[in-house]
Parts: structure tokens; sequence; C-alpha cells
């Protein structure tokens, strides 16, 4: 084994580069690398980590800095932000590990200072002291940071996040993960969009601020976006465990035996099986497969599929809930409130108005005091008849948009829809009970009505409106 095993030191000493030859079974443990390690004389510095993440890919690998030199003195880096939390801690022997601890960011500006070395002794990876003053290969720049010309001071490059990998701070603005999220990377939390080229693991946690692409499937994990949008490539295998939320849309191409929200719209590329899903905007299951069975979905503007349910009477839930309704009242009665309050001050102001009339008619002229507040309670008895006017033309707007939003929120069939499948639109609804091939679902006022998707010449076209649920 140790034969295909090669280690490569720096001639300062303060790097040391690991190469494997083997693969397969024949891979050695991390026990057996960092032993080998030891043995040539690599005693400080180990990425530890990172050779148990080698250790279990059991790929070859070429020249990759597996130790680093460090300072003695912590002190001789006066850090200008916390990068405790972000430090890898090197594990002893005895030490059990939190391989699933976050991967965590500091958020940082352009420009900023991030750290201001002092110099002082170096302890290269052979665990030899060296007198240090600036050391520009060990007091090293990351991604997206810069060296002062003098060595001394790191800066950030651009607006990001501040993170340590492969023992170097870097600065991004996207966070990329070259392969699957599982023991080697641990949680990931990110203020900033993730890219992720591989899976999401069981038991593990990704959050983002901005949007989530992952290339492969998400298991019985987290998906958290607060602000953006989340892709799942593949699908989404839940085990009942995977919880996915996300500030924007989802589009994934099936879940299966997960809990979804998202306050935008679900795309979904195949079908939805036993999944419960909530979503602000619509659910959208009509490419490909099409299908929803089991489970529960909720939309706020509309669900569409080719087939719900299936020959077995699997028990499925459809539901829209029509949240807006309650702001187009709203601003109904704001509208009203507004007119009604206009309707007060115009009677009063046309009272004194026609109060000088009357007296401008009797005496055949008004004072210059008089005439002037004629003149502007003319001008103000016109301002709020047009003010009125355009509160009355906004109401009549407001009612006919929600007449509209009401009709458009619609379920959509467009192949079969199978019995025990229970309907239910903003508090009314049904269970069919029978097989239903094409049709739209809606409420139009208090009724749930169910259309044929044919058009009204065609023989087959039908609309009825179904019995409802004996618990509504």
């Amino acid at each position: 084994m140790v034969t295909k095993v090669k280690v490569d030191i720096s001639p300062d000493k303060l790097i040391a580069r690991l190469t494997i030859d083997e693969d397969g079974v024949k891979f050695p443990t991390a026990d057996e690398i960092i032993s080998f390690l030891t043995e040539s004389g690599v005693v400080f510095g180990v990425d530890r980590e990172l050779i148990r993440k080698i250790a279990e890919q059991r790929k070859p690998v070429q020249d990759v800095i597996c130790a680093r030199g460090g300072l003695p003195d912590e002190d001789a880096i006066d850090w200008k932000v916390d990068v405790s939390r972000l430090r890898m801690r090197q594990l002893r022997d005895s030490e059990r590990a939190d391989f699933k601890r976050p991967h965590l960011f500091i958020p940082v500006k352009k420009d900023q200072v991030l750290a201001v070395y002092s110099g002082g002794d170096i302890k290269t990876v052979t665990g030899e002291i060296l007198p240090g003053n600036k050391k520009e290969s060990l007091f090293r720049a990351g991604g997206n940071t810069h060296l002062s010309p003098d060595g001394m001071t790191l800066y950030a490059d651009l607006d990001g996040s501040l993170y340590l990998e492969n023992g170097l701070f870097h600065v991004d603005k996207v966070y990329h993960v070259h392969g699957d999220v599982n023991y080697g990377t641990g949680n990931i939390k990110f203020d900033g969009p993730v890219i992720i080229d591989g899976d999401v693991r069981s038991g593990f946690r990704v959050e983002a601020t901005e949007s989530i692409f992952i290339a492969g499937n998400v298991e019985a994990a987290s998906i958290y976006s607060h602000k953006g949008d989340i892709t799942v490539q593949y699908g989404i295998v839940g085990k009942n465990k995977a919880k996915i939320l996300a500030g924007g849309n989802l589009v994934c191409g099936f879940i299966q035996d997960a809990t979804v929200g998202v306050r935008k719209d679900v795309t979904v590329q195949h079908y939805l099986i036993n999944a419960v899903v909530v979503a602000g905007g619509k659910v959208d299951v009509s490419q490909n497969e099409g299908l929803i069975r089991g489970g529960s979905i909720t939309a706020d503007m509309g669900i569409v599929a080719k087939d719900v349910g299936s020959y077995r009477n699997a028990r499925t839930e459809l539901k829209l809930r029509h949240h807006s309704e309650n702001e187009y009242q709203s601003k109904l009665w704001e509208l009203s409130r507004l007119r009604s309050e206009l309707m007060i001050r115009l009677s009063s102001l046309e009272k004194k108005y026609s109060f000088l009339s009357v007296i401008e008619q009797r005496t055949g002229k008004l004072s210059p005091e008089k005439k002037a507040e004629q003149e502007f309670l003319s001008k103000e008895l016109k301002r709020l008849k047009d003010r009125i006017e355009e509160y009355h033309r906004q109401e009549l707007e407001l009612q006919k948009e929600a007449s509209k939003q009401r009709m458009a929120k619609e379920i959509i069939i467009l192949n079969n829809l199978y019995p025990n499948v229970d309907i239910d639109i903003n508090g009314q609804g049904f269970v069919t009970d029978e097989l239903l091939t094409g049709v739209k679902i809606f409420r139009f006022k208090d009724e749930i009505i169910v259309e044929s998707l044919r058009g009204l010449d065609d023989r087959s076209y039908d609309i009825f409106v179904p019995a409802r649920n004996q618990t509504t």
C-alpha cells in the first residue's frame, strides 16, 4: 500500500503534498494515510478533514496540499473579523468529529481589512520552529482576497461571504460545492447563492439567502432558500423526512415523500407522489407523466396536472386558497372609507357655497373676502368631485379584478381525475366518486363548478355542480 502513497515536502517545509495512486478496495484508510504522513515527518498542520474525505472517496489524488505550516502564536495575526467559527479544528485521535457542523460564512465588504500580520515565529509541517518576519508564503490570500504590497494586510476584493476552504480564507458571491453535500462537506449555510454539482445526502441541510441549484437528487435532507429559487435537476426522494422551503420558486424533476413550502410557483417535470406541497403561486405538473398521487397539494393561484389519484383510490387532496380575495376586500373597504369621508366634506362645502350664492343673489355683490372664499370653494368642490369619481372608478376596477382572479384560480386536470380525490377551494369542496376526464374545477360565488375542457360544440361537453362534502 505505502509504495503507492507519496508525500512531497516543500523546500521551506511550509507545505506538504500528497499523491495516492491506488483506488477501490486497496485505497488506504484515513488512519493509514495519517500514519504514513507521520512516518514521513509531517506532524504539524495536517488537514485531517481533507484526509478523511480523500479516504472516503477512494479515488487517486495527485499533489494535493495535505498540510501547511502555521503560527505557534496565533496573536501574530490580528483578525478583524471573527474567524473562530470558521476554523477547521485539528482533531486529536481521541476526539469525535462533528462532520455535520455547518460550513459557515461571514458577510464582508469590498476592500474590508480581514487581517493584519505582525510577524512571528513559524512552525513547519515537520514541527520545526523558524524565526519569522513577514512571510507571504505563510500569510496567503485566498480567492477574491489580496495582500498589501508589504504582505502584512489581507483585504476582501468584493462584497460577499468569507469562508474557509483548503486552509485558506476566500470571499465569494456564490458558494460552489463540486460534488455531493455529505460528511465531506458538512451542512452548508451561506449568505448568497449556492451551486451543488451532486446530490444532497440524507440528514444534511443546505441554507442560503439566495437561490440554490442542485444538479443531482435530494434525499431525506433540508433545503432552505430565504429569498431565492430552488432548482433540483433530478428529484426529491424524501423518505418522509425531506423539507424544502423557498422564498421564490421550486423547479424539480419529481417529488416523492417530502414536504415543500414556497412563496411562488412549484413546477414539477414528472410526478408528485405522497408529498405535502404548499405554494403561494401555482403548482404545475403538466409535463411528461404529469401525475399527482397521494399527499396534499395546496396553492393560491391554481393547480394543473395530467392525472390525479389512481385506480387504487389513493387518497389525494387538492386545495386552492384565495388569500388575495382578502386583499381586494381590504382595498375596497379603504376606498369606500375614503370616499365616504370626501362625501361628508363635499356636503359641508356645498352648504357654504350655497349660502354665499344666496347672499350674492340678494345683495347683488359680495365683499372681496367673501368673493375669494366663494372662488376657493368652487375650486375645492370640483377637486373633491373629481377625487370621489376617481375612487369610484378604482372600486369598479378592483371589483372586476377580484372577479377575474376568482375565475382564473382553477384546478385543471388534463387527463384523468380518479375517485377519492378531495377537492377544496377556499372552504368549499367535494370528494370525487367517479372517474372524470379532462376537466377544470373552479369556484363561482359559493358553488364549486366542474366543467369539461372540451368545447361547447363537443357532444361530450358537460358542466355541473358536484355534491358538497358532508363536513363542509
